[in-house]
């Protein structure tokens, strides 16, 4: 079993995740990166998450790097990019919780 082990820079705040439970890993803004997985407590229903905050700029590295981890492969990971070959015709990419 493949874990991942996110540690806050303090050392005081950790949690280890089996890399199967990761149902999304999201940037929501240019510093930011949450990590959403199936949680412990089978009375919660809604996901637990690791909301890592990175250097401005660097979100999309840092979820890019987690997502070939979780996948375990560079090649296992399709990145879409709006108007960028080979997805050209594609002008925007909206994501919508719930939609």
């Amino acid at each position: 079993m493949k874990l991942l082990h996110f540690v806050d820079a303090a050392g005081t705040d950790e949690v280890f995740v089996p890399a199967s439970t990761i149902s999304m890993i999201q940037v929501t803004d240019n510093a930011s990166v949450i990590i959403s997985f199936a949680g412990n407590d089978p009375n919660v229903t809604a996901q637990d998450t690791v909301d890592l905050t990175c250097t401005a700029g660097k979100s999309d590295e840092v979820a890019s790097r987690l997502a070939q981890e979780v996948a375990q492969g560079n090649r296992d990971v399709l990145k879409v990019i709006a108007s960028t070959a080979p997805f050209a015709d594609v002008t925007t990419v909206a994501y919508a919780a719930g939609a």
